[in-house]
């Protein structure tokens, strides 16, 4: 039987204080009345909570995204996976001749335009030249750029948020991070700009808010000056402005994450990125912060309540409506340093809220899958081996619906076998009333 729900109420005081409140589901059956001339009423069938699947073995780090149609992608390595029935399936696609089994644990990332034509971008074979295809017909066939950025690369991200703008960055020379712009819906490419760090590769995602010229970029900012405090960043592109030839960089106020980041927009153009921080028991605590300017000024949450005690990893936002906020990540009851807990038992965990904008947001968190590594967790260089099964991270995302989407990955102790897993969880704000969900 999987773990109830747990909702969580917080306070923003000095000392993050809080109190929990366990919201106990039960069900129960209510004979009918045998009175003469009623009959019974039948009793509805409970809605099945969600439930992880499969959705393949090949690859790690998985990234989902969204089509408009509703069609779900997640991209893993250089394989891409594909469902077609809100996530209860998952078929693993071809792919284009570059990202076939000749590819070696290729870097890759995937969007979706408006008009439904898929971005699949990877290096190939190996930390080698950045390609991007591109499919109007959900995976089956492909037109491909193979050469967008020529010579070693590495940890691609890619973002088609029009018809007309589709953007790219890549790390040339494997720590450079280069910015280019396609105004042809994929087919051609140009550089425009480089992030302003200086061998910083551990870059995430690319963002858009509606209505701006300037494409976000979050990253891990190490320094490379003695005086300088490593932090999480926020590179800030500007395409459309001449000469803009390095981004402007601009400081979140959270530390650095042990996974690649992860950052989200909300409907409203809220910026909303998520990290890790020492907890008093000695681990790791979740913790975001918002941004309503494109991260010229920023909002810092108290920790997420389940995680002041035990080891939170690998935390990746999701954000939808106002307010509606979820993160995914992996977590320990135990305390440390996720790289070093070696007899560690972990689990993912799903927290969410829809009052997230509020001084003390309330998070429902739910034990999404129990036991699914032991040991360290790390990523990026320096990690090998099972500690680094998950890759560089896991994923979720919020659609244009409000139903959340989960991807991460699981490890068979036994053989050092991985899986990756997916749920689909669609939940509603709590009443203003009772505080139970609708």
């Amino acid at each position: 039987m999987r773990p109830e729900y747990v909702q969580f109420f917080s306070k923003s005081d000095s000392g993050y204080s809080m109190k929990t409140i366990a919201i106990l589901f039960a069900c129960a059956m209510i004979p009918a009345l045998a009175f003469a001339g009623k009959r019974p009423k039948s009793t509805p069938t409970p809605t099945p909570a969600p439930t992880p699947v499969t959705v393949g073995i090949h690859g790690n780090e998985p990234l989902i995204a969204a089509a408009p149609d509703g069609t779900l992608y997640i991209s893993a390595l250089q394989h891409v996976y594909s469902s077609t029935d809100s996530g209860a399936t998952w078929t693993e696609l071809l792919g284009p001749i570059y990202a076939s089994s000749i590819n070696l644990n290729s870097d890759s990332s995937i969007s979706v335009d408006p008009g439904n034509r898929l971005f699949f971008t990877f290096d190939y074979p190996y930390a080698g030249t950045t390609a991007v295809c591109t499919s109007d017909d959900r995976g089956i066939t492909w037109n491909c750029n193979p050469a967008v950025v020529p010579g070693g690369t590495d940890r691609m991200w890619t973002l088609a948020p029009t018809l007309t703008d589709d953007y790219e960055v890549t790390n040339e020379g494997l720590y450079e991070t280069a910015f280019l712009h396609s105004t042809d819906r994929g087919s051609t490419w140009t550089p425009t700009s480089l992030g302003a760090g200086l061998f910083e590769p551990q870059t995430g995602p690319l963002l858009q808010k509606p209505g701006s010229t300037n494409v976000l970029q979050i990253t891990k900012i190490f320094g490379t000056l003695p005086q300088e405090v490593p932090e999480l960043k926020l590179y800030v592109y500007s395409p459309n402005s001449p000469g803009s030839i390095i981004s402007a960089v601009r400081s979140t106020g959270l530390p650095i994450p042990a996974a690649l980041p992860g950052a989200a927009l909300g409907k409203d153009g809220e910026l909303w990125v998520v990290s890790e921080q020492p907890n008093p028991a000695g681990g790791f605590s979740a913790v975001l912060a918002h941004s309503s300017d494109e991260g010229v000024t920023w909002s810092k949450l108290p920790p997420i309540p389940t995680t002041t005690t035990g080891t939170a990893t690998f935390t990746w936002v999701a954000a939808g409506s106002p307010g509606h906020v979820g993160v995914i990540y992996y977590y320990t009851p135990d305390n440390g340093d996720p790289s070093s807990l070696t007899n560690s038992t972990w689990s993912v965990r799903w927290a969410e809220t829809f009052n997230a904008t509020s001084p003390a947001p309330t998070w429902t968190v739910g034990n999404i899958e129990s036991a699914v590594h032991t040991g360290p967790i790390c990523a990026a260089a320096g990690c090998s081996g099972d500690h680094r099964f998950a890759g560089d991270f896991i994923t979720s995302l919020i659609d244009a619906n409000d139903v959340a989407h989960l991807t991460w990955m699981i490890e068979n102790m036994s053989t050092q076998k991985t899986t990756i897993r997916y749920e689909r969880i669609q939940a509603t704000p709590p009443s203003t009333t009772t505080g139970r969900r609708h």
